[in-house]
């Protein structure tokens, strides 16, 4: 009796110690995730800095990250719910004060649009673009976002853009996706929940694509923007994120069954060759 009781406990911590250790194979978040060599997104990613500037700028990956870091603690805000807070933390990657410094915009410029990977587009003044604490994130409380995000404390969250690939300088009021349409352009948050400018009521049904307002002269066009039939409260696709938490809860779900189907597997493999072998050695 001691005997099986014994096998059985031995059997249950080999089970365990396999699924632990399967799971931390499995599990992403262990993985070099912002690597470039392991992630091919990462890999290819570049980010332009273009338009009224002495300087136009072409950056990958690894140069984005080499560039000093800065961390700011922010959250994103809902339009249509300004009391839910949609994500929290402390964002890391390298100001955008930093990056417009180094591309030198011309006197000329008065706006900065950010482009999208997929076709989404906001915007920035100048002025305000030039702030401290906005940053182009790369990781959210130590956890590699692996792309870039536009973090602006203080405005909606149609303004925190993410997929980043472009930065245009431009001498005319652009507009981005939901700005073109109605949407405050100043985006502030209030107390009130209401932002600065008149914010009207979401859409409900297929957008077409935004036209810019008319420029003085001709910049680069942007990208063609996708037709929208919600108005997301960060107006974008997030490869998201990546959550502070870690994994999300249905993610983690799986890892964890298949964690234990390969534990149970390992163990009943380890029994039966056990057994065989004590049948072998019986005369």
């Amino acid at each position: 009796m001691k005997k099986t009781f014994a096998g059985i406990a031995t059997t249950i911590t080999i089970a365990i110690v396999i699924s632990s250790f399967a799971y931390t194979l499995l599990s992403p978040a262990n993985s070099a995730a912002a690597d470039p060599e392991a992630n091919p997104t990462v890999a290819e990613w570049q980010l332009t800095v273009t338009g009224l500037v002495e300087n136009p700028l072409n950056l990958n990956w690894t140069e984005i990250v080499a560039m000093p870091k800065s961390t700011v603690n922010a959250a994103i805000i809902c339009v249509d719910f300004p009391s839910n807070i949609v994500e929290q933390g402390n964002w890391t990657g390298i100001k955008l004060q930093t990056l417009l410094e180094e591309a030198k915009p011309s006197a000329e410029a008065i706006k900065v649009g950010f482009y999208a990977a997929d076709g989404y587009s906001t915007d920035l003044p100048v002025e305000t673009a030039m702030r401290d604490d906005i940053i182009l994130a790369y990781e959210k409380d130590g956890v590699p976002l692996n792309d870039l995000r536009l973090v602006v404390p203080g405005k909606w969250g149609y303004k925190w853009i993410s997929q980043l690939t472009r930065i245009e300088l431009l001498d005319y009021n652009f507009l981005g996706f939901w700005e073109s349409r109605g949407y405050s352009d100043e985006a502030t948050v209030s107390m009130s929940g209401q932002a600065t400018g008149e914010l009207p009521s979401l859409p409900t049904v297929d957008v077409p694509s935004p036209s810019p307002t008319t420029p003085a002269t001709s910049p680069s066009p942007p990208p063609s923007q996708p037709s929208i039939t919600s108005p997301a409260p960060l107006a974008q696709s997030t490869p998201t994120p990546e959550p502070s938490e870690g994994l999300s809860t249905p993610t983690e779900t799986v890892y964890a069954i298949a964690a234990s189907v390969i534990a149970v597997v390992l163990v009943f493999v380890l029994m039966f060759v056990r057994k065989r072998t004590k049948q072998e050695k019986e005369p």
